[in-house]
């Protein structure tokens, strides 16, 4: 197996046990009626202590080195409390209020916004194929959400704002922290933020009702953390040792798709072909986003070869 081979099936796999974890919720909402609070500190602890075990193991006493800088600490928890767990819970409460496939392709918009952040702040004009872009991924939004009778929504309008919010803090997540990546690591601080989630979220322990303890819910929930987040993470990260990261961002197609093939096939979520019209230009937007880049990058490299 070759080194992009080796890559592309990492990123894939990851991706696609994104979409996987978005079914199991769906189906805990539906089966058991569990409050997403509860269910995101559950999986927020199980998820943070695995990661900061295998960090420890890994990496030592380096793996806490981000409590020596008090503003880096702070960055870091602000980026936890809003780009890890604020996607984590606006992702999970669009799938409540809608399924897996619609919340998953929702997500994709977060591109689109920080299209619209970076020419806020440069104030500059968007590339022409950011413009396209956005355009695609507007057009799709709305085919998606009138199922194509532009008369009335396919979904509720409550699956539309949390959609929108897990599309900003999804933004908010990827923008934020790229100092911290740089310096700390990703898994370091995913871990880090996964803990800091758990402790955010514990007094739902406390204030919501628990979901009945049979094997299949806890068995889906330990899916979820430990499948859905924890391999999901390691393995689509990893991609980028073999592949670019623009490659990686493409497959990442994967996770809506499984999504949709799942919580279709599985659990009889209505998606229709206009929704699936519409999942596939937000999509297609996305991916518009890297193709030119990877071209461009590509012409440069013959041109300082000749």
């Amino acid at each position: 197996m070759t080194k992009k081979q080796r890559g592309v099936l990492l990123a894939v796999t990851g991706a696609s046990l994104w979409g996987t974890s978005g079914t199991a919720a769906e189906f805990l909402f539906k089966t058991t009626g569990v409050d997403t609070f509860w269910l995101i500190g559950v999986r927020a602890w199980i998820a943070g202590i695995i990661l900061t075990i295998f960090i420890y193991w890994r990496d030592g006493k380096k793996a806490f080195a981000i409590f020596k800088n008090k503003h880096d600490l702070l960055k870091g928890i602000i980026y936890a409390t809003v780009g890890i767990m604020g996607s984590q819970f606006t992702y999970f409460m669009t799938v409540k209020h809608s399924n897996a496939p619609t919340g998953t392709i929702l997500v994709f918009l977060a591109p689109v916004l920080i299209i619209a952040f970076v020419a806020l702040k440069t104030r500059q004009i968007p590339r022409r194929i950011d413009l396209i872009s956005v355009i695609v991924a507007l057009f799709g939004t709305i085919i998606m959400v009138t199922g194509g009778n532009f008369t009335h929504l396919a979904i509720t309008p409550k699956a539309l704002f949390w959609g929108f919010l897990a599309a900003t803090t999804q933004a908010i997540s990827v923008v934020m922290p790229g100092d911290l990546f740089k310096k700390y690591g990703t898994l370091t601080i995913v871990s880090l933020s996964s803990i800091w989630g758990g402790i955010i979220f514990s007094p739902s322990f406390f204030m919501m009702p628990a979901i009945k303890a049979t094997p299949l819910n806890w068995l889906t929930i330990v899916y979820i953390a430990v499948v859905g987040t924890v391999f999901a993470y390691t393995l689509y990260l990893s991609s980028v040792l073999y592949i670019s990261a623009g490659l990686a961002s493409i497959l990442e197609a994967f996770e809506p798709l499984m999504a949709t093939i799942l919580s279709v096939g599985l659990l009889g979520s209505d998606f229709g072909q206009m929704k699936i019209l519409g999942g596939i230009l937000i999509i297609m937007a996305t991916s518009l986003q890297v193709i030119p880049f990877q071209r461009s990058r590509k012409l440069l490299q013959r041109a300082n070869k000749a």
